[in-house]
C-alpha cells in the first residue's frame, strides 16, 4: 500500500471535506453518484493527484446541489429546457458555495482545466446540433464570466461564432442581455427555470422575425420578377404604333424614334434584376439587395479592387430556416447534447475491474430514537458516572499536580532554606513544574450487531439484560465521566447503523451527552462491519485538535472481514491513533495488540474504569 497512514488517505480526506460542507459522504463501490441527501465516491485506494482533483471537485459541486438545489421541480418533456436550466443552476450553486467556501473556486476551476486538457470539454462546431451550440454557449460563457474559469474563454469565442451562424442575427445580443442577470437575479432554482423560459421565448420571437423577414423579401423578389414581363408585353404595342406612324407618312422621325426605343430598352434592362453571374457589379447589387442594406460604394468595392466572390456570399445567418430551427430545438434529445460536465467527471472516477468495490467509509446517521427513553437511561447511569468521574479526576489531578522545587530564581521564598545562603546555596526560591492536562480525544466504538441482543441471566437463572443494554450503559457512564475531566474529549459511534453501510453518530466530539439523549435508544441488528466503523471513527479522531487520540472498540464477535480490519487498525496506529480492543465474552487480542476480554458482564463498568484509568495515566 502506497500510503501507510490515514492523514492523506482518500476516504479520510473525502469525509473531512464532506463534514466541512455539512454533507454525508459514503466511500465504497466503484461508481460516484448522489441521491440528493448524501454523496457516494468509489473506494479508491491510490495516490493519483488527478483522480483526487476530480473527486474533490465533484464533492464541491454535488454538495452545492444538496445545499441549494430544489429536487422537486418538474421540467416537463423538453430536454433543452431541462439542460439549459441545469446549466444556469450549476453556475448559481457553485457561486453560492464559493461565497461560504472560497477555496471551492480553485477546486472547481482545476476540474474544468483538466477536462479541457483531456478534450472532454470543448467548443461547439458548425456540425453540432443548434441546441447543443446554445447549451454550450450558455454554460461556458457563464462559467468563464461568473465563476472566473478563464480557461474557457477561447472556447466561448469559438462557440459564439458558431451560434451566430445557427441562429437569427439578433439572438446573440438578446441572449447576452438575459445572461447578464446571472447570478445576481437568481435566488433559487425556480428563478433559473424562469430565465430558461425567457431565453427560449426570445429565440422563438427571433425565429418569427426571421420568418417574417424572409416572407417580405420573397414578396419583393416576386414583384421584381413580374415587372420585366409587363415591359415585354408592352413592346409589341409600341412597335404597332410605330408602324402605323410610318404608314401615315411620318417617315422623317423614323431614325429618332429608333434611338429612343433603344435607350428605353437599355434603361429597362438596367433596372430589372439579373440572376446571371455575367457581371461582378450585378452580383454585388444582388447581394446588397438580399441583405436589405445599400450597396457599399467604398474604394474596396470598386472594379479595380474587387473582393473574392466567396467573401460576398450570404452569411449562414441569412439562410436560416426559422421554422426548421424551432422544430430542431423542440425535438432535441440528450444524445445530441454534450455530456454534462460533472457526469463526465463521474465517469472519470468510476473504477475498473480489479479495484476494490467494498464499502470503506460509511455514512454517519443520527438515530431518531426515543428521547424520553434516552433520558431515562442517562438518569440510570448518572450516579455511576459521578463516581467514575470523581475517581478519574482525582487520579488526573494527582498526576498533574504541580510539585515545587528549590530554584535560584522565583517569586516565592522558601523560608526554611534561607540559612543555605550562608553556605553559598542560592536555591531559596520555590518554583513549580508545569504539567499538561491529558489533552486526549477518546472515541468509543460500540458494536450493536444482532448478536448483542443475547440475553444474560443472573445467578437465579432469570433473564437479566441484553449485552447491548449493559454495554451501552457502561459506555454512557464512561462518556459522562470523561466530559467532566478537563483535557478529555469523548465521542461515541455505534455500528452498524440503518444497514451495514452506515453507522449511528451517538455522540460527536465536542458535544454534550445529555443533548443527544434521543440517539441513545439503540436496537441490535445486522452483522459486524468493523472495518467500515473504524474508518469512520478514525476520521472523527483525526479532525480533533487533541494531540493524543485513542480508539476503544467494544465488540462481542468477529468482524465481517478480519483482513481489512487488521489493515485499517495498523494504519490507525501508523497515524498515531492508539487502538484498544474490548472483547465482550470473546478474545480480540488477535485484532488488537492491546486488548482485554470481559466475561463477567456485571463487572463491565469497573473493568472499563480500570482501563480508562490506565489510558489517562499514560497521557
Amino acid at each position: 500500500m502506497k500510503n501507510n497512514t490515514l492523514h492523506n488517505a482518500f476516504p479520510i480526506v473525502a469525509a473531512a471535506i464532506g463534514n466541512r460542507f455539512g454533507i454525508k459522504v459514503h466511500i465504497g463501490g466503484d461508481q460516484a453518484y448522489t441521491n440528493g441527501q448524501s454523496i457516494r465516491l468509489p473506494a479508491y485506494n491510490g495516490d493519483d493527484p488527478d483522480y483526487k482533483d476530480y473527486a474533490w471537485g465533484l464533492l464541491a459541486h454535488e454538495s452545492a446541489h444538496i445545499r441549494y438545489s430544489d429536487f422537486t421541480i418538474d421540467f416537463g418533456t423538453s430536454v433543452l429546457r431541462r439542460r439549459l436550466c441545469g446549466a444556469l443552476e450549476d453556475v448559481r450553486i457553485e457561486h453560492e458555495l464559493a461565497q461560504i467556501f472560497p477555496g471551492t473556486r480553485l477546486t472547481l476551476r482545476t476540474v474544468v482545466e483538466k477536462m479541457i486538457a483531456s478534450g472532454q470539454f470543448k467548443a461547439a462546431t458548425a456540425d453540432d446540433h443548434p441546441a447543443n451550440v446554445l447549451y454550450g454557449y450558455v454554460l461556458k460563457s457563464l462559467r468563464a464570466r461568473v465563476l472566473q474559469q478563464s480557461a474557457l474563454t477561447p472556447l466561448v469565442e469559438l462557440t459564439e461564432q458558431v451560434l451566430n451562424s445557427h441562429f437569427p442575427a439578433g439572438t446573440l445580443l438578446r441572449l447576452n442581455d438575459l445572461l447578464a442577470e446571472v447570478p445576481e437575479e437568481l435566488a433559487c432554482e425556480r428563478d433559473c427555470l424562469h430565465l430558461t423560459d425567457r431565453i427560449l421565448s426570445m429565440i422563438e420571437q427571433e425565429c418569427e422575425k426571421e420568418g417574417e423577414k424572409k416572407e417580405t423579401e420573397n414578396q419583393d423578389q416576386d414583384q421584381d420578377q413580374t415587372q420585366p414581363q409587363q415591359n415585354s408585353q408592352a413592346q409589341p404595342d409600341s412597335e404597332q404604333d410605330t408602324d402605323t406612324e410610318t404608314d401615315t407618312g411620318e417617315s422623317d422621325y423614323e431614325g429618332d424614334e429608333g434611338e429612343a426605343k433603344a435607350e428605353a430598352e437599355a434603361e429597362a434592362n438596367d433596372q430589372s434584376p439579373d440572376c446571371s453571374d455575367d457581371s461582378e457589379t450585378t452580383a454585388s447589387t444582388d447581394i446588397s439587395t438580399d441583405s436589405g442594406s445599400p450597396v457599399n460604394s467604398d474604394s474596396d468595392h470598386q472594379p479595380s479592387k474587387q473582393a473574392p466572390l466567396d467573401s460576398l456570399k450570404p452569411s449562414p445567418t441569412e439562410t436560416i430556416d426559422a421554422q426548421s430551427l424551432q422544430q430542431a430545438l423542440g425535438s432535441v434529445s440528450d444524445a445530441e447534447l454534450e455530456q454534462d460536465l460533472f457526469e463526465a467527471v463521474k465517469a472519470e472516477l468510476a473504477l475498473g475491474a480489479g479495484h476494490s468495490a467494498e464499502s470503506v467509509m460509511p455514512v454517519g446517521l443520527r438515530q431518531a430514537g426515543d428521547e424520553v427513553a434516552g433520558r431515562r437511561l442517562l438518569d440510570k447511569v448518572q450516579s455511576e458516572s459521578v463516581k467514575i468521574r470523581a475517581a478519574l479526576q482525582g487520579l488526573v489531578q494527582a498526576q498533574n499536580m504541580s510539585h515545587s522545587y528549590p530554584s535560584c530564581r522565583g517569586r516565592r521564598v522558601i523560608a526554611k532554606r534561607l540559612p543555605h545562603l550562608a553556605l553559598g546555596d542560592s536555591r531559596v526560591f520555590a518554583r513549580g513544574s508545569v504539567k499538561q492536562a491529558p489533552n486526549t480525544a477518546i472515541h468509543l466504538l460500540l458494536d450493536k450487531s444482532a448478536s448483542m441482543s443475547y440475553q444474560l441471566f443472573n445467578s437465579h437463572s432469570e433473564s437479566w439484560e441484553s449485552r447491548l443494554t449493559i454495554a451501552l450503559e457502561a459506555t454512557l457512564a464512561l462518556a459522562l465521566a470523561f466530559e467532566g475531566i478537563p483535557g478529555v474529549n469523548p465521542g461515541i459511534t455505534a455500528f452498524p447503523g440503518a444497514n451495514d453501510e452506515s453507522v449511528f453518530r451517538v455522540l460527536e466530539h465536542g458535544e454534550r451527552v445529555r443533548a443527544q439523549a434521543g440517539g441513545l435508544s439503540l436496537q441490535p441488528q445486522d452483522s459486524t462491519p468493523m472495518t467500515e466503523a473504524i474508518w469512520f471513527a478514525a476520521a472523527s479522531l483525526l479532525r480533533c485538535r487533541e494531540p493524543r487520540k485513542v480508539l476503544m472498540v467494544m465488540t462481542d464477535g468477529q468482524p465481517n472481514d478480519p483482513l481489512t480490519t487488521l489493515e485499517i487498525l495498523q494504519r490507525c496506529r501508523d497515524s498515531g491513533i492508539e487502538t484498544i480492543g474490548i472483547g465482550l465474552g470473546i478474545d480480540v487480542s488477535h485484532l488488537f495488540p492491546r486488548a482485554i476480554a470481559i466475561n463477567d458482564f456485571k463487572g463491565l463498568r469497573s473493568q472499563l474504569f480500570e482501563l480508562s484509568k490506565t489510558v489517562l495515566m499514560a497521557a
